[in-house]
């Protein structure tokens, strides 16, 4: 496989992409020469929702010991826990023993809850017990390291060389109260179990790290009201014994306007790290010792972005290869790309593989010339791979797959890119992925068209990237379209896209959704009196405002763990989200009062007699990020309305869910809420 070289913008790759054999069982269809006619959504297909929910899976996290060469993987698995794996030989290998999994519940989303330590070694976050572990690879023995019971830690990174610390970062919930939580960078002794917090002062950090010579650590720190995209700064200091060295700490780079992500060290000792400067985050450098650091100019990559912001730790979207040699997964207007860059020469190469997404924490380091990728294409699942470099060529080798089942390519809907200017509101696009009706043995009647459900994603400063997601693949086999809207706001579009959002949260947003349906109408993709809506968290927020703001478009629609009253979120979410809504609802100078009437007339639950769609409710009972409230709130107004509304709780989930039993079932409550929504009988 070649490259192409980095004189231009980078370009969409075409999505017919046939994937490689990876030995797993492989479905045949038996293509007849005549397709069967049914009505759209009655059709059947291969894509069973067993093969999409209990025999499925989720890799994150890939991590390499550069003394060794040992690499490791976290798998979420259907009984809901995080395996850890090592990559042996091309194979896959459980190293943990049953009863444990690896997951930190900092910041509730977690991330980054293991470390590489000297000799075999392993740190990990227990999300059993919230307690820390030690995993001797090679015996399979582990011991707590820390008893935790008010005190969670997650992001972790072990010193490079044999001395026995960890930096982390450590959340306090010893009053449990979302203000009164409080952060730290912690370094943790290995051998005596000692912690010591090494930075406090801010609300929150991320991405600790040691200098490859272990003199120096850096850091990422924010206040209230910021965010992991607004008001981040990075820091470095000195190092030695254990602790910073005083009167060592500087300020690097960030500003509340300009902010940063991802730091990263090279072998050399320069300090990498993306930062919005300009209208998209870009790479840049420094040297400890210089007085500022240096933007990395790559001519055809100025509009697109480096690095991953999220409320998740542990982001590893680029990788140093060597002092030489770079690899960055970058976001353009939705798609990924994978190119290598020159570091001598500020040179790249767009890599050719087959990928249109990466995992936020899917990059990392293999050797000189190679590295582990987790991504996919638009007609394959995620894949864990070993990508190599040579020359100008780069080849891949699938090591695990996110699903027991091979599909032949031919089975799915492949992405259209949809992007058309807004008829209200503020100037901008309405952007996103349009999946049609797809089945290789059915047809729908001469003249029909198809229902269409809409996927508004989480966030809401999220995205719903062009990837194969088995998920959505389900209803287009089965003669649904599915679009999947990046709505104002949504990550990767550049920072005035996302902070139109600013002020704004449900309202524009919702606006899209509305331009998006008329539009997918009057161009004849879809049939505008069966339309649906679907979404989780802030994306279960736009389907109760979309109901409510636009009763007359939709036909049904499914909210799992979405907001239904935003004052009552803010009473009761956790720390990293409790002052978001003043960056998405409020704006400069409002008083007390305009607050309280801005938070009441954007809560669905004060409007939900403008609803006249049926409406299906999914949440779990142990959601701390949006609490189940929200659902009993939602579902006792509609109810006292006679609306027709179904609430399902799950027991045990917190906020989304990760049993294969539990994921199963919701998927059935909505199939069977879809087939009576928007299919013709």
């Amino acid at each position: 496989m070649g490259f192409d070289m980095g004189s231009e913008p980078l370009r969409a790759m075409p999505p017919d992409i046939v994937p490689r054999s990876v030995g797993h069982l492989h479905l045949e269809l038996e293509m007849g020469s005549t397709k069967k006619i049914a009505p759209y959504g009655t059709w059947s297909s291969d894509i069973t929702k067993e093969a999409v929910f209990s025999s499925s899976r989720t890799q994150i996290s890939p991590r390499v010991d550069r003394r060794t060469g040992r690499a490791f993987f976290c798998e979420q698995r259907s009984d809901g826990d995080n395996h850890l794996v090592e990559i042996r030989n091309g194979e896959c290998v459980d190293v943990l023993p049953q009863g444990f999994s690896v997951r930190s519940r900092v910041y509730e989303y977690g991330g980054g809850p293991y470390a590489i330590l000297a000799n075999n070694r392993i740190i990990f976050s227990n999300f059993k017990d919230k307690s820390v572990y030690i995993l001797d690879v090679d015996s399979g023995s582990v011991r707590r390291l820390l008893e935790c019971d008010t005190l969670r830690y997650g992001d972790f990174e072990a010193h490079p060389g044999n001395e026995p610390w960890v930096l982390a970062v450590q959340e306090d919930h010893e009053i449990d109260e979302p203000e009164q939580v409080k952060n730290y960078v912690v370094a943790i002794n290995t051998e005596t179990a000692e912690v010591t917090r090494v930075v406090e002062g801010a609300d929150f950090y991320m991405f600790p790290s040691f200098s490859p010579d272990g003199t120096k650590i850096a850091w990422e720190q924010w206040d209230f009201p910021g965010m992991p995209w607004a008001g981040v700064t990075l820091h470095w200091a000195d190092w030695s014994e254990g602790q910073i060295v005083s009167g060592t700490v500087e300020h690097i780079a960030g500003t509340e306007s300009s902010t940063v992500t991802e730091p990263r060290w090279s072998p050399d000792g320069n300090l990498y790290f993306a930062e919005e400067r300009t209208n998209y985050y870009q790479l840049f450098r420094q040297k400890p010792g210089d007085s500022e650091a240096t933007a990395m100019a790559l001519p055809g990559l100025e509009n697109v972005e480096f690095g991953s912001a999220k409320m998740t730790c542990g982001s590893h979207t680029y990788t140093l290869l060597s002092e030489t040699t770079l690899i960055a997964s970058v976001k353009d207007e939705g798609w990924d790309r994978l190119v290598s860059i020159d570091l001598i020469n500020l040179t790249y190469m767009q890599l050719d593989l087959p990928f249109a997404s990466v995992l936020f924490d899917g990059v990392e380091r293999l050797s000189d010339d190679s590295f582990l990728l987790i991504a996919n294409s638009p007609v394959t699942p995620d894949v864990v791979c070993e990508v190599k470099l040579t020359g100008g060529d780069a080849q891949y080798k699938v090591i695990r797959t996110s699903t027991n089942v091979e599909f032949p390519p031919s089975l799915f809907s492949k992405p259209e890119a949809i992007k058309f200017p807004a008829k209200n509101g503020p100037e901008r696009d309405v952007c996103g992925f349009f999946w049609p009706p797809h089945n290789p043995n059915f047809q729908a009647p001469r003249g029909e068209k198809p229902p269409l459900i809409i996927q508004s994603h989480g966030g809401p400063t999220g995205l719903t990237p062009p990837a194969l997601m088995l998920s959505l693949q389900y209803w287009n086999a089965r003669g649904y379209a599915t679009f999947a809207i990046n709505y104002t706001g949504s990550t990767g579009y550049g920072k005035k896209y996302r902070q139109l959002l600013n002020g704004r949260w449900g309202v524009v947003d919702v606006d899209d959704v509305a331009e998006c349906v008329e539009y997918l109408v009057e161009t004849g993709r879809v049939d505008g009196s069966r339309v649906g809506i679907r979404g989780g968290s802030a994306g279960g927020y736009s389907v109760l405002q979309a109901l409510c703001n636009y009763p007359n478009i939709f036909a049904g629609g499914v909210c799992l763990f979405g907001i239904s009253e935003v004052k009552l979120l803010l009473e009761s979410t956790h720390k990293m989200e409790a002052r978001y809504v003043d960056m998405l609802m409020f704006t400069e100078g409002m008083t007390e009062e305009d607050k309280e009437k801005v938070m009441k007339d954007r809560s669905p639950v004060y409007h939900a007699g403008n609803i006249t769609a049926p409406l299906l409710i999914l949440h779990g009972t142990d959601d701390k990020v949006v609490p189940i409230s929200q659902a009993y709130t939602m579902y006792d107004d509609m109810i006292s309305r006679g609306r027709e509304v179904k609430l399902v709780k799950f027991p045990g989930e917190g906020h989304g869910f990760r049993s294969g039993a539990n994921r199963l079932l919701s998927h059935e409550e909505e199939e069977s809420w879809w087939r009576k929504t928007l299919v013709k009988s």
